[in-house]
């Protein structure tokens, strides 16, 4: 199998964790040059689509707040502080996000969701980033974060 390898100043990162409908969130590198910046910001915008330019950093922005977002559900959950369905209902209301915390992680997959956090304190050996004993018993079981419904796959 050849790897196909492409010099840091050519290189750009395209967060696809929700999709590109929406939104996109481009990631440069250190090296990344001015002229492949405008070029990767004039290709993903050509359909009318905001564009948000990140700095590089270990995940992307919406990864870390998301998974950050479901893991302390995931806690509250655990702690009995609050019923799921409360947790999701009290974000979803009190914060006008379209869906609580917990729906979100079913949306993404709590295998995905683990992984993510896995991933972000590995390389940022942040302790916050550590995954909710609930969140990894549950992706590992493949279970839903909601009670008695079926996970995303991922």
């Amino acid at each position: 199998m050849q790897r196909f390898a492409c010099p840091a100043e050519r290189s750009v990162g395209i967060d696809l964790l929700c999709g590109l409908e929406r939104r996109r969130c481009l990631m440069l590198s250190p090296l990344t040059t001015p002229a492949m910046r405008d070029a990767a910001h004039a290709l993903l915008a050509g359909d009318g689509v905001g564009v948000t330019v990140l700095r590089d950093s270990p995940g992307f922005v919406v990864q870390r707040v998301l998974a950050m977002i479901v893991n302390l559900a995931c806690d509250i959950a655990q702690q009995g502080i609050a019923s799921v369905e409360d947790i999701d209902q009290a974000v979803h209301l009190g914060l006008g996000y379209p869906h609580g915390p917990l729906e979100w992680g079913d949306r993404l997959g709590p295998r995905r969701l683990l992984s993510i956090l896995q991933r972000l304190q590995t390389l940022t050996g942040d302790p916050r980033y550590r995954p909710s004993p609930w969140l990894r018993r549950r992706a590992q079981l493949g279970m839903s974060l909601r009670a008695g419904e079926t996970a995303a796959v991922g």
